[in-house]
This record gives structure tokens, sequence and C-alpha cells, in this order.
């Protein structure tokens, strides 16, 4: 019995500015990673679905519950919601900094000489209420989402100095946002209040992904770094 699921591919362009979101249907026969044996004829080779997307993809993730929604995040800073079953664009915002005068002067003075900011990491927590995007630019933004094309402002982080090159969530006792950056930090903060929880400090080199997990009351962190 094969299982069906969907695998979203990035098509190189010719235009920069015209870049989709190419969806294809994978099969698989539902073995084990250790009985699994692939071959590029297994690779999808018809897109059976074109979102105009409008810049570069830098990340994308699938709403935990409503299946049928894309989250995706752009080089310019953009995010967006997608349906897929309509192929239509729910939402969209753009990058903008919702309490300048909070920020540090570093992060000021970047954004002074280029306001931009490209998206290294978008996610939906685990419940699908929330979503959080990581910036090329020390922040990180939570939205909260209410279906349609209700998105809200829930939290503005200054999380890192430099880039905050990915974020997750985690559900130890409470929902918490791991992040981690160029500052070579791993942090941890209260998904409700923006609160600082944890640093974990002494890499010798950016950090660039974080993967959270736990088994009852032990968290792990998994993270790599170059």
């Amino acid at each position: 019995m094969k299982v069906f699921v969907i695998m979203l591919v990035l098509m190189c362009m010719t235009k920069v500015n015209n870049l989709p979101v190419n969806i294809l249907p994978v099969a698989y026969t539902g073995q084990s990673h250790g009985q699994s044996s692939y071959s590029s004829d297994d690779l999808p080779k018809t897109v059976v679905m074109s979102l105009p997307q409008g810049s570069t993809v830098r990340s994308m993730d699938f709403h935990p519950v409503q299946q049928i929604l894309l989250l995706v995040g752009t080089n310019m800073g953009d995010i967006m919601v997608w349906d897929l079953g309509s192929r239509e664009r729910l939402a969209i915002k753009n990058f903008k900094v919702w309490e300048l005068a909070s920020c540090s002067m570093a992060l000021q003075t970047s954004l002074a000489n280029d306001y931009l900011a490209s998206v290294n990491r978008v996610m939906w927590s685990p419940d699908g209420t929330l979503f959080g995007v990581a910036y090329s630019k020390h922040i990180v933004h939570l939205y909260s989402y209410h279906n349609g094309d209700d998105l809200r402002n829930h939290l503005e982080i200054e999380a890192h100095v430099g880039s905050v090159n990915d974020l997750a969530f985690s559900y130890p006792n409470k929902l918490c946002v791991v992040t981690c950056g160029e500052d070579r930090f791993i942090k941890v903060w209260d998904a409700n209040t923006g609160s600082k929880q944890y640093t974990f400090e002494g890499h010798e080199a950016p950090v660039y992904s974080v993967c959270p997990h736990h088994k009852e009351n032990i968290q792990v962190l998994s993270f790599w770094i170059v």
C-alpha cells in the first residue's frame, strides 16, 4: 500500500522576481528508513501546482492541523499564508519592526543603513495558533493566526546580535521558542510573555540550526554549528 505525501520544490527561474513555489506529488512505499532504498526514478517529475510568490522563498512550513495551509517566508522579509486548495494567498505581512524605539542601537543603526531583512525561518507552533519568524537582523516575530487573513502581532523579540539563524517551538512545561544566531548563542523564550528563560553559550562558531525535543520533563536540544 502506498502513502502519498506532498513535497515542495523551489525551482530556479531566470527572473529573480518571478520565483514560484512548485508542488509535486511523491509516492512512498511505507518502508522504514532502514529498509528504504530510493533511486532518481522515485523523484517527482510532474509539477501539479505553482504558486506565484514574487520573490525568493527562504523557508516554508505546513500548518500542523489544517495541512492545506502553507506558511512562506522570503528574502525580502515578506511572510505569506497560502491555501493550497484554492491556490489563494490568504494573508501577507511585510517586514516591519513594531517597536523601533525599544530596539538596541546596533539594530537601529543596521536598519538605518538598510531597512530590509531576509526571513531565515518560519515555523508554526505545535497547535497552529502561533507562528514564528526568524529574520536576518536580530529580530524574531511571533504572530497569532485566527484563520483567513487574520494575522495579529503577538511578540517582537530582539533575540540575537546579528542574524537569527533558526527558531523552533518547544513544549517542556509551557510553550517556548528556541532561537540560535550569528552571535553563537542559543536562547529559550517564553512564547506568551517573551521573557528569556535560558541562554546556552560557549559555541565557537555561529549556530545555524536547533531541534528541540523532550521526553516527559527532560528537554534536549540538538544544534548545528559551522
